[in-house]
């Protein structure tokens, strides 16, 4: 018989010691393994820890947002910054590229956001609300009249370059491309982005649906005649009725002798089928008031029974402009914040991110990301100096909008050091 050995006795302690460390190891992997079946990761769609709901994993929570761009360098909306380098770009006709997305575009924005609070949006699509021959111009009231709908602009109303000299560049007769929110009470446009166009391969207008003859196959748009006889039942998505809010394709040229303008498609003007969304936040005017919690901003129904109303909501109507915050349920805005907003007396907050280009310090202007920039006055300059502009360099600006031509005034300029 062997002596008795403490240095074996000692071996066999630590082996039992790391086969019960294995053991509960296993016995982790497996119970965590259950768990993620059951939360819905284990190739069912499902995100464990997702931020949506409440955790701190990497796996992002949904987001909606419908506003105008503000900005470039990723792409701001509703003062939110997208990286969108994966991103696909839509609109009415098919597949854009994201070169053709501008400054004050009307945005539908899907995506999602991170436990750090980076925003990734998946797609873009945009679609103006109006399109024609410019047929009246009041530099008084600063109005325009395209196909019958008087279109308004402000200061916050952003002009292409095609217009050099903003709402003084418009003439009667030219065929603009307006960007905006429609009141559907007074069929105004209040522009956000107006362009010049050529040879267009139709005209378009939104509004309401009046004065509907199922008889003649026409109806009203404000005080214009359409006509909607030579349509196939395809071409028509929303089931006609006075009231309806639609957007009428036109074909490309003057009402007929009659004054009747001739329908080449019919589509619903609202927010379409936006789904569910863990985040949401819309921006716009309202279209349509049920009651005082139950009413529709930029076409997606808003539920704001368990809202907070930020500003009061005395100045709910029909064309009041609001900003809301919540969740998509099926279609329907779940809100948690309601703001109503009053009409900007200044320009509208612009921000930009890039490399100086076409730098013109005689006119203090550069370009960045496509936009003309001036810093002729009243700029706070960050990590350097107005010396310090130069073609390349890598700079962010804020400023603001101007009627007065398609140019954002700089107030501040920080270089990336």
């Amino acid at each position: 018989m062997q002596p008795f050995s403490f240095a074996l006795l000692q071996g066999l302690s630590a082996r039992c010691a790391q086969l019960r460390k294995s053991l509960l190891a296993s016995m982790l992997l497996l119970l965590a393994a259950i768990a993620v079946v059951a939360c819905g990761g284990g190739g069912g769609g499902g995100s464990v820890a997702s931020v949506g709901s409440g955790g701190t994993g990497t796996v992002g929570a949904s987001t909606f947002n419908v506003g105008t761009i503000t900005g470039f360098g990723s792409v701001f909306v509703n003062g939110v910054r997208f990286e969108d380098s994966n991103a696909s770009v839509r609109d009415e006709d098919g597949a854009r590229s994201r070169s053709d997305l501008k400054l004050g575009m009307v945005v539908k924005v899907q995506g999602s956001v991170d436990a750090s609070g980076t925003s990734t949006a998946s797609s873009f699509s945009f679609d103006s609300e109006l399109l024609g021959p410019v047929s009246a111009v009041n530099p008084t009231s600063k109005t325009l009249t395209i196909v019958g709908q008087k279109v308004l602009v402000d200061n916050s109303t952003l002009f292409d370059a095609s217009l050099p000299q903003g709402f003084a560049s418009v003439q009667t007769g030219q065929v603009l491309e307006v960007h905006g929110f429609l009141n559907a009470n007074t069929n105004e446009l209040q522009a956000s982005l107006v362009e010049l166009k050529s040879n267009p391969d139709r005209f378009k207008v939104s509004g309401n649906v009046s004065n509907l003859q199922s008889a003649s196959k026409t109806f009203q748009i404000g005080l214009e005649t359409i006509s909607y006889a030579g349509l196939n039942a395809s071409d028509i998505a929303p089931v006609l009725a006075n009231g309806t809010l639609v957007k009428v394709r036109l074909a490309p040229s003057a009402p007929r002798a009659n004054g009747v303008w001739t329908a080449a498609l019919l589509r619903n003007n609202n927010g379409g089928n936006v789904g569910n969304s863990d985040k949401a936040e819309v921006e716009g005017l309202v279209n349509s008031v049920t009651s005082a919690t139950l009413f529709s901003v930029s076409g997606v129904n808003v539920d704001a029974r368990s809202a907070s109303f930020s500003n009061g909501s005395a100045g709910l109507v029909v064309g009041a402009r609001a900003q809301v915050k919540g969740a998509l349920s099926n279609g329907t805005l779940v809100a948690t914040e309601v703001k109503l907003q009053q009409a900007q007396s200044g320009g509208k907050e612009i921000e930009l991110n890039g490399a100086i280009s076409s730098l013109n310090s005689s006119a203090k202007t550069f370009v960045l990301r496509g936009v003309t920039v001036s810093y002729a006055s009243g700029v706070r300059y960050d990590n350097g100096s107005e010396s310090n502009l130069a073609n390349g360099k890598a700079v962010e600006v804020k400023g603001q909008t101007t009627p007065s031509g398609p140019i954002v005034n700089a107030t501040r300029i920080k270089f990336d050091n």
